[in-house]
């Protein structure tokens, strides 16, 4: 049967799209404003990196329940609340005055976030079936990568820690308004579950599938989280003066803003070009290794540039690929996108908080026996690119699926079609 497509879908896109990009600013901006971080809450570099992940470790507790409730109650009701905790969350880091407060604040920022990551796969795929979904969830992914963007840049020329936080509450504000003014239910309905919780959640767990696919978005979106947690002062200490903040801000601004370009536009010319994604997702997740192995090993200078603007090209285009996997398995009925999207999420959200701060540092320090310094950092970007290889071997732990919804839609009519006939 074919589906209908609502001009609304646009709103709802364009809604989910300025939430995120508010919601991820006010993580990143840490990033950009890491050196006055450190100073003004006297921590360091592995204490801060615990501040730019702890928000995602919400996403590790809520996210399947998010995802549980939304196949439940409905989506509206869980991102309303959702949204307005992590907008309090903002206003309490506004007035933060210790680490821990710093801390515990960034924690419920998370919630937010965490029921958009459990549930965009579910959203999209109601209102842009066919070929329309790659585009549409290259444009939500592109939030991430747009929000990092103006955090980092605002971040690294911040004077005072406290105006990055206000704005980041205000820019929050906005994001929730907009996403409350736009929301609709879809008028042919959510495809909420009627089964028993205990029953579809036993057919869901036991599905080997799903717990690959979420190994994958373990992998791959921890190791996102390394450019926005340690790049700025990486690229300041591989300079080799604090004074070059503002042009490290830049080139981590530039890396973010190719990120937000590439997941829109590549997704959809990878799903024209290749039947199936394994192919595609490979090649980027190698060629990124080989730019983070590289980059701080070489002089600085136009090389550098070169190879944070390649990085995100190939880094970008993984992430929608990600995020789509739950509507892409075969195995996965649409009554069940909710949950298993909160179990993809819960991966996702505790590979960001897990990885950056939990592994890779601890490995780079026993690795070079620094916690600073230039060494220290090329400890940290090898690590990176060792995880970029696990992770393109974690996609051979799943069948081979269709790169995009379309081609599963034309697959399953196919079946249908034979199943008819007998």
């Amino acid at each position: 049967m074919k589906e209908k497509l609502y001009p609304w879908r646009w709103a709802i896109l364009i809604g989910m799209t300025v939430l995120l990009v508010s919601l991820q600013f006010s993580f990143i901006v840490p990033g950009g404003a890491a050196l006055l971080v450190m100073q003004h809450y006297q921590c360091e570099p592995m204490m801060f990196s615990m501040i730019m992940s702890i928000p995602y470790f919400s996403g590790v507790l809520f996210c399947v329940a998010g995802g549980v409730l939304a196949d439940r109650v409905g989506l509206g009701k869980v991102f309303a609340f959702a949204f307005v905790v992590s907008l309090l969350g903002a206003l309490a880091r506004c007035f933060s005055t210790d680490y821990w407060t710093l801390f515990a604040s960034s924690f419920f920022m998370g919630m937010g976030v965490a029921a958009l990551n459990a549930n965009s796969a579910k959203l999209l795929r109601l209102w842009f079936p066919g070929t329309a979904n790659s585009f549409a969830m290259g444009v939500y992914t592109a939030g991430m990568s747009g929000g990092a963007a103006l955090a980092i840049w605002f971040g690294s020329r911040v004077t005072a820690i406290q105006d990055a936080w206000w704005f980041s509450f205000g820019l929050m504000a906005v994001g929730v308004v907009a996403w409350f003014a736009v929301y609709r239910k879809h008028p042919d309905g959510e495809h909420r579950s009627v089964e028993p919780v205990g029953q579809y959640l036993r057919v869901v767990v036991r599905n080997k599938q799903v717990w690959a696919i979420a190994i994958v978005a373990f992998l791959v979106f921890g190791m996102t989280n390394v450019n926005g947690s340690y790049m700025v002062a990486a690229v300041t200490t591989f300079m080799g003066d604090p004074s070059f903040t503002a042009i490290a801000g830049d080139m981590s601004t530039l890396n973010t803003v190719i990120a937000c370009v590439a997941s829109m536009t590549l997704p959809v010319v990878f799903a024209k070009l290749f039947k199936n994604m394994r192919a595609p997702f490979v090649i980027c997740l190698l060629g990124t290794a080989i730019c983070f192995a590289l980059v701080f090993f070489l002089p600085f200078g136009p090389i550098t540039w070169a190879l944070f603007c390649i990085q995100p090209i190939l880094m970008a285009s993984v992430m929608p690929f990600t995020k789509m996997l739950p509507t892409l398995l075969p195995s996965v009925k649409p009554d069940h996108y909710g949950v298993v999207g909160g179990i993809q999420a819960t991966f996702q959200n505790f590979g960001m908080f897990l990885i950056a701060s939990y592994i890779i540092s601890p490995l780079a320090i026993m690795a070079t026996g620094v916690v600073d310094g230039v060494p220290y950092y090329q400890g940290v970007y090898v690590a990176t690119a060792v995880l970029c290889v696990i992770g393109a071997l974690s996609l051979f732990l799943f069948p081979n699926v269709r790169s995009s919804v379309a081609r599963k839609i034309a697959d399953e009519t196919v079946v249908a079609d034979i199943e008819r006939t007998r």
